[in-house]
């Protein structure tokens, strides 16, 4: 019987040809790869392929995840099959929060020795990142409201934190403080912007190029506060009119990569008529417009809901079981996971960053610390 041959020794195709092939694969598969021959190596670590690879999962709403906290228990869920909850190897061992999460890339924000500490981790490739906040004073920020937000620059390819200091006393200021992976470095940004109260500590919605919130304007109507990282400015956009004399509420949401409004009319949210109204912006001329792109009716009642990117959305039916619904095929699956604090729109990818190291085997050291027997 002859030997099987080596994948060493099969021809090589095209590198393009290959990339592409290799592109369909998961993560965990590419990083086997990695480890058998230094060919598949050096095509899996390019910059050209990581594009490539997280492109075309990030299209693919059969490969998009939901990342959930219930408090006591983190979980990863696939959406093709939500009652699978997937156990993470967290970077964090005291709790944290979840700024949000782009191309593979969760940032969370948590205390260690009474400081502030960001973490950018990418659980596919189980690797992280940590650094302190900028000038991290407690009698700084007891004066001013404190926002955080995530991001992406295409242009740079560069991922960003950023820090939003609203001062209350004395002259009216806001303050940015801007934390960039390229540079590994923060700085001080002074918005030029008129003034705005961000709603939330943390970003609501995050696309590619751009990270929203909720906010007050100077009259106090509520209006959305759109962070441009390519010119670190901020934009503020008006909600659709239809929005604010109709809806009873609203939900902003990632849908299909783009920023839109989840906004629903019944006050008791149940069998609410739900519309979907997404935004197309001119940054350079600084408008938009809103279009009306569906709207669907609910046969259920929800105590909360949350708006995911492939057009999906998980509600939580208290004291029911949260299940996650298609608007287009009104198709609904139970998920196995009660209650939700927080969900985060998650697709694999092999994006690192400059500092990046392994996360230690925190699932393994749960066990052993679970198990007398084999702590001894």
């Amino acid at each position: 019987m002859k030997k099987a041959r080596r994948i060493t020794d099969i021809p090589c195709l095209h590198e393009e040809i290959l990339g592409v092939i290799f592109s369909r694969l998961p993560v965990k598969t590419l990083l086997r790869l990695k480890c058998s021959y230094k060919g598949y190596c050096d095509l899996i670590s390019s910059p050209w392929f990581m594009t490539l690879h997280r492109k075309r999962f990030s299209s693919d709403p059969d490969n998009h995840c939901i990342f959930v906290q219930t408090g006591k228990i983190n979980r990863l869920i696939r959406l093709q099959n939500p009652g699978n909850l997937i156990k993470l190897n967290e970077p964090c061992r005291t709790d944290y929060t979840v700024i949000g999460s782009i191309n593979g890339l969760i940032c969370l924000v948590t205390n260690i020795a009474s400081r502030q500490w960001i973490c950018l981790w990418n659980p596919s490739i189980n690797q992280y990142k940590m650094f302190p906040v900028h000038n991290d004073n407690p009698e700084k920020t007891r004066k001013c409201d404190v926002s955080m937000g995530f991001g992406y620059e295409k242009g740079s390819d560069d991922y960003k934190v950023i820090r939003v200091l609203s001062y209350k006393t004395g002259w009216p200021l806001t303050i940015l403080e801007i934390y960039s992976t390229n540079s590994d470095s923060w700085k001080e940004v002074k918005s030029h912007s008129r003034l705005i109260k961000l709603n939330t500590c943390f970003c609501n919605v995050i696309v590619e190029g751009l990270t929203y919130w909720v906010a007050k304007d100077l009259d106090g109507s509520t209006v959305l506060a759109s962070f441009v990282w390519s010119i670190e400015k901020f934009f503020i956009i008006p909600l659709p009119e239809e929005v604010i004399t109709k809806s009873q509420t609203f939900v902003a949401t990632n849908y299909h990569g783009s920023f839109a409004l989840l906004a629903y009319s019944s006050p008791s949210k149940f069998k609410a008529c739900v519309d979907v109204w997404k935004i197309e912006l001119d940054i350079s001329a600084e408008e938009c417009d809103w279009k009306k792109k569906d709207t669907f009716h609910t046969d259920f009642g929800f105590s909360m809901h949350w708006g995911l990117t492939g057009g999906d959305i998980v509600v939580e039916n208290a004291p029911n079981m949260p299940f996650l619904f298609n608007v287009t095929t009104k198709q609904r699956w139970e998920m196995g996971i009660n209650p939700i604090l927080s969900l985060s729109n998650y697709t694999e990818s092999l994006v690192s960053i400059k500092g990046f190291r392994r996360v230690r085997n925190q699932l393994k050291r749960k066990r052993k610390a679970s198990n007398p027997v084999r702590a001894r």
